[in-house]
């Protein structure tokens, strides 16, 4: 029974909501552990293979040891028992084949055995694969994901409203889209609620139209004025402090120098005594001519300044356009030509960076730059235009004190701005369509519960993406909805209240595909409509998609082909680019490291942009141009904005645009391993680490992952306040013998990317900057000219030995020898894009029930150039892609 009191929420109501929505994580959870029904087959290694075991294996991998975390004195020999024994059984037929075990210091096993064995457990290996195929990887019921769920929002109200208050999904899995992480709790719920009366409220909310109109700012009226009246002031005070200290010494007490504006006889010298220096650089900026009719845009040690337009209160949204007249110094480095600019919401003081432009003209002839920016409805604020620097304050004063010791001032600035505009907004149509579609006029005689009743139905059955809603839950919300309207709820309030409940509920939040017991059945086309639009948009199916699939034409495979081609080439599919590469690549560990400017200058947070964005346009430039997976792997190209040409020194680039830049010949750029970000990733943010590039090649490259490191491993204290070259730091760790295996697996190819820096710049030498008290190792060091005291760390400097020999026996002299080897490996890394690609559009891991399918998968891209529509497209039209 309902439950509704004026100025309460409806508590029997919200508390169902709830519980169904926990019930909802419960299932899900409990169908992800369920386990793929054997149709009567086994598949099972002959038990006289024990004795291999027995007398290679069980001294290091027995149920005592489990050395690795492998127990394989408990492995049953059924291999089709389960998903995870066949599993384990493909990591041991990997680990034999490839030589990798036993180890290269144990007994190897006798041919005969090896090639017995190996023949045994391959051919049960592939009746394993047929079994447990057969039973269809389990697709969880799920929720939605926070990219999802803005996406979701964003379709059906129109904007791209904030969704920064709900829990992340990253991390919880390999994908955000897998079920069995996604879960759900009561407080979620009303995270939910909240969240869509936000997004709801500024859409629904009445809004006049605001008249479009140019606001300027001349910062010279602002800025500039500051720093003229911070001059006088300093000069006022010091002179204040002058004459309090000449006064006879018996009158220079606390008492008279309050008289005064002072504290004590120290704070007047304090203000005597640092003048010189800060009034340097005030009068350094009110000498220049150009600080009287534009403002300097100088570099501080704390955040740099910027200039902000007037505050935007229309809270209606729409396109507005940011006008700047700007010039920069001729004298000045090629990285600091940029302006940044962000929006600062509400009564924030801080702003978000939403990009950098690039500036083209001089002081002398300063050049007008324009961007178009979309400000989300009701979202007031104001946006915001500094100089490009550093974000961390550590970097910004290490760089400013450094030119203070060259200038005695500070860092020399870099560009200047006449004036700033703001125009706008822009609004292609008015009113708000989506409001006058949400919140339309009653119709003619039309009683408030028909009202109610018919926006409440139709809202439902788009939020539901075409389910019928229930009607129970229909009626609740409309007499909850009466309820509002007769206690004097206003009526856009009122539909806000009860479309917030709809936006958390089961039905919006849970990609569902329900089914009537265990035996795996066919999606409808409905169903295949949303499995496809939530998998290459991340976002619920447009009206074509609904309407093919409500006329039961989806489900055909040439109707299907055109579909999936059409999703691909829509500007949505940017969701399925950036969501799954972001993941697949692990490219969360862009985002880990701070960067020094005392050891990596040219890095700032416009290059953590930049090099993410690489990655993401070139894999677009591949589906766009149909090339072949493999130009990931080796390429005369990259695809590069301004600032990344500029960090590559690749000329003539202009625009913040990412395009195609043919590459000079012998350019180590090209494919993965010659972008910035895989480098960066590999680093701790000071120095390389070739235990991390490594194994990311392992993993993403080679289709080859190395094991987790073990629990156990000693730290290597004896090499406190030594500094050594990578390669002798690495031979340490191998000297352990439970992790000389895997590093002699990893290393040799990380040791083939020591040219790239931690911050992905290409390098002859490594030069490792050390505390002064550092012992240098290595007899191939050279210790650079010590410098006085209090100055930078002192480096010391090591020659790259980047040859390197794989544990199959390849070799390779340097970085380009590994990265022709490693291109020669393009079907493993098909294989592994591929296995990855399943996992993320199924929402589940990918296991060894997928094996026969990622074969099919491959196979077929091959015969159609192995594009990455071509995998996309064959696993679309798989049967696992069909079934729930």
């Amino acid at each position: 029974m309902m439950n509704i009191r004026y100025g309460h929420m409806n508590v029997s109501f919200i508390s169902a909501l709830k519980a169904f929505a926990l019930f909802c994580c419960v299932w899900s959870c409990h169908l992800s552990s369920a386990q793929a029904a054997s149709l009567g087959k086994i598949a099972t290694l002959p038990e006289k293979h024990l004795a291999v075991f027995q007398k290679y294996c069980f001294e290091c991998h027995d149920s005592a040891t489990q050395e690795g975390r492998v127990d394989l004195e408990s492995l049953s020999f059924e291999i089709s028992r389960d998903i995870p024994t066949a599993e384990q059984w493909q990591k041991v037929l990997a680990a034999i084949n490839a030589g990798e075990m036993p180890p290269a210091d144990s007994d190897p096993i006798a041919d005969h055995d090896k090639a017995e064995f190996l023949r045994d457990l391959s051919v049960q290996m592939v009746a394993a694969r047929d079994i447990l195929s057969d039973s269809g990887g389990m697709i969880t019921m799920r929720r939605l994901n926070r990219r999802e769920y803005q996406n979701t929002l964003e379709a059906l109200l129109g904007f791209r409203p904030d969704v920064s208050s709900l829990p992340g999904d990253d991390g919880a899995a390999k994908f955000d889209t897998f079920g069995g992480s996604l879960f759900f709790s009561s407080d979620q719920f009303e995270q939910y609620r909240e969240t869509a009366t936000r997004a709801l409220q500024a859409v629904l909310t009445p809004h006049e139209k605001a008249e479009s109109k140019i606001r300027r700012v001349e910062p010279e009226e602002t800025v500039s004025t500051g720093f003229f009246e911070q001059a006088e002031q300093m000069v006022l005070n010091k002179k204040t402090a002058e004459d309090f200290l000449a006064l006879p010494e018996g009158e220079q007490n606390e008492a008279v120098a309050k008289t005064y504006g002072l504290k004590d006889i120290e704070h007047a010298r304090r203000i005597v005594g640092r003048f010189a220096k800060g009034f340097r650089e005030v009068q350094d900026y009110i000498q220049r001519p150009e600080a009287k009719t534009g403002a300097v845009m100088v570099h501080t040690k704390n955040r740099t300044p910027g200039i902000s337009t007037p505050k935007i209160d229309d809270l209606s949204g729409g396109t507005y356009i940011l006008r700047i007249r700007a010039g920069y110094y001729e004298d000045s480095p090629l990285r600091e030509r940029y302006l940044e600019y962000g929006f600062s919401p509400g009564t924030v003081k801080t702003s978000r960076v939403l990009g950098q432009v690039k500036v083209t003209g001089t002081v002398s002839e300063p050049a007008i730059l324009e961007i178009p920016l979309e400000l989300p409805l009701g979202t007031p604020g104001r946006y915001v235009v500094r100089q490009r620097d550093y974000e961390e304050k550590a970097s910004r004063r290490f760089a400013n004190q450094a030119a203070a010791k060259e200038n005695g001032i500070g860092q020399p600035p870099s560009t200047w701005i006449d004036y700033i505009e703001i125009e706008g907004p822009f609004h292609d149509v008015w009113p708000n369509p989506v409001q006058a579609e949400l919140m339309p006029p009653h119709e003619t005689g039309e009683n408030e519960g028909a009202y109610a009743n018919r926006m409440i139905a139709r809202f439902a059955a788009s939020a539901f993406r075409g389910k019928e809603p229930d009607r129970v839950f229909i009626d609740k919300l409309v007499a909850r909805y009466l309820a509002k309207r007769a206690s004097g709820v206003e009526q856009h309030n009122a539909l806000i209240d009860v479309y917030a409940l709809m936006l958390a509920s089961p039905s919006f939040v849970y990609l569902s595909e329900p089914r009537e017991g265990n035996a795996p059945v066919r999606l409808t086309d409905r169903e295949l409509a949303i499995r496809l639009s939530y998998f290459l948009w991340s976002a619920p199916p447009d009206e074509e998609l609904f309407a093919l699939a409500g006329a039961d034409r989806l489900s055909d495979p040439q109707v299907l082909r055109k579909q999936t081609s059409r999703l691909l080439d829509d500007d949505r599919s940017e969701a399925f680019i950036s969501g799954f590469a972001h993941q697949w690549l692990e490219m969360k560990r862009l985002d880990m490291f701070e960067f020094s400017a005392m050891y990596h200058p040219e890095f700032d947070e416009a290059i953590r942009r930049s090099v993410r964005g690489e990655i993401y346009a070139t894999i677009r430039h591949l589906i766009d141009e149909a090339l072949p997976l493999q130009t990931l792997l080796h390429a005369d190209f990259v695809l590069a904005n301004d600032v990344l040409a500029d960090y590559y020194n690749l000329p003539g680039v202009e625009g913040a645009e990412f395009r195609k830049v043919s590459l000079p010949e012998n350019s180590p750029r090209g494919g993965l391993l010659g972008a910035a970000a895989i480098h960066i990733m590999g680093s701790d943010g000071q120095r390389s680490s070739p235990v991390e590039r490594g194994a990311w090649v392992l993993r993403h490259l080679l289709n080859d992952p190395p094991p987790p490191a073990p629990a156990n491993v000693p730290m290597l204290s004896r090499f406190d306040g030594k500094v050594l070259a990578v390669r002798d730091l690495q031979k340490a760790h191998q000297e352990q013998p439970q992790c000389a295996q895997c590093h002699q697996k990893i290393d040799p190819i990380g040791f083939g990317l020591e040219n790239f820096t931690a911050a992905g710049l290409w390098r002859n030498v490594e030069v490792i900057a050390a505390p002064e008290d550092a012992l240098v190792q290595g007899e191939s060091a050279k210790k650079k000219k010590r410098k006085k005291k209090g100055a930078e760390p002192e480096e010391f400097v090591f020659p790259i030995e980047a040859s390197g020999k794989l544990l199959s026996g390849e070799t390779f002299e340097d970085y380009f020898g590994l990265r022709d080897l490693v291109a020669t490996h393009d079907k493993a890394f098909a294989r592994g894009f591929t296995e990855n690609l399943i996992a993320y559009a199924l929402g589940r891991p990918f296991a060894i029930s997928d094996h026969n399918l990622a074969t099919e998968i491959t196979a077929q891209a091959v015969t159609q150039g192995n594009t990455i529509e071509a995998f996309i497209q064959t696993l679309v039209q798989s049967e696992a892609f069909h079934m729930k």
